[in-house]
């Protein structure tokens, strides 16, 4: 029998209080089906989460049969906005059919009015292909700016962006870029990795000192690294009672990055760097190692270190001017709770003359 990953059922739980209050709305592109899509749409209102997945009017016959099954969806005719308000207070996904031939996006078009009369917090699109993506642009975020970059872009990517561009600059907060394929919506909405492109959406950037409110946040962008052996393994308890040390990495309040910088002394060790899957590659692990660094001047520590078994870190902690140094240098007081077995390799950095 297997048994339940009560970790991962937590991260649901925290997803679906961080969208509490919000609504998505979803369009499905050709050659997506709303039955790849119904056991997504049933957890979603399990959780909660109000959303409203428009799709061409051949494939709304099935969300009326998963309506007579039980689950809670129901067909409501865009003509009718007071009807779509009433089905998402009662905690029903809404399933809006529209009149589409194969390629003139009358879908994509309703989705992108709806998403602005219900004040949506993201416009997901879910496509079988999506042009404007390629082999490095498979999971992400990109900010407006980003996006009007990619618009002069020749064919149907350029198109694609264009059309982007157009849905934000029209007032759609963030759109989403996703797989048509079953999963694709709850991943999205209720897992730390996410499952597309995330356009635009960030407008406030900025690193603060964490709080016990953060301790689930840290918790999530910790187990990931915790996972790959990266990050030293730490409980929950651990992370709750050591939540005041760390720093975060905020956009739009979303916790998206953080590190720590804890105390041995005259001495204080940077660790526990770990970023949103989505947001990586921006420098933001730079801006929280630079925040710690100044942090650590400020506190009047006379000597900061840092380990890591992943060469990557390695170079990262150069580029702050550490240098590496044995860890049998390194304060008594953290090498007595170190594991020597682990094939880290050391680095410090003089703060004090």
């Amino acid at each position: 029998m297997s048994h339940l990953d009560l970790r991962q059922a937590l991260e649901f739980a925290h997803y679906a209080r961080l969208h509490r209050g919000t609504t998505f709305v979803a369009a499905l592109g050709a050659g997506v089906a709303v039955a790849d899509l119904l056991l997504d749409l049933k957890l979603l209102a399990a959780y909660g989460l109000p959303g409203v997945v428009v799709v061409p009017r051949a494939d709304a016959e099935l969300a009326e049969v998963a309506r007579l099954e039980g689950l809670p969806i129901t067909r409501v005719e865009a003509s009718r906005p007071g009807s779509l308000r009433s089905a998402l207070a009662m905690g029903q996904v809404p399933v809006v059919p529209v009149d589409q031939g194969p390629a003139d996006g009358a879908v994509e078009a309703v989705a992108t009015a709806l998403a602005l009369e219900l004040g949506a917090r993201r416009l997901l699109l879910l496509r079988t292909a999506h042009p404007a993506l390629d082999d490095s642009l498979r999971t992400g975020h990109l900010t407006r700016e980003e996006v009007l970059e990619r618009a002069d872009e020749a064919g149907d990517a350029g198109a694609q962006w264009r059309q982007i561009a157009s849905l934000l600059a029209a007032g759609v907060p963030g759109v989403v870029l996703l797989p048509g394929r079953p999963g694709a919506l709850f991943e999205e909405l209720f897992t730390h990795d996410g499952a597309g492109v995330l356009l635009g959406g960030a407008v406030v950037e900025r690193v603060r000192e964490a709080t016990l409110a953060d301790a689930a946040d840290l918790h999530l962008l910790l187990k990931a690294e915790m996972a790959r052996g990266v990050v030293k393994p730490v409980s929950d308890r651990q992370i709750a009672a050591t939540a005041h040390e760390h720093l975060v990495i905020t956009i739009d309040g979303l916790v998206v990055g953080t590190a720590r910088l804890a105390p041995y002394g005259t001495w204080a060790e940077m660790s526990r760097f770990a970023t949103l899957p989505r947001y990586r590659g921006r420098g933001r692990a730079r801006t929280l190692g630079l925040a710690l660094i100044e942090r650590a001047r400020q506190l009047g520590f006379a000597d900061l270190f840092a380990l890591s078994v992943d060469a990557r870190m390695w170079r990262f902690f150069e580029s702050l001017g550490l240098e590496a140094i044995e860890r049998e240098a390194l304060p008594a007081s953290w090498q007595a709770g170190y594991d020597f077995a682990r094939p880290s390799r050391a680095f410090h950095r003089r703060l004090a003359p």
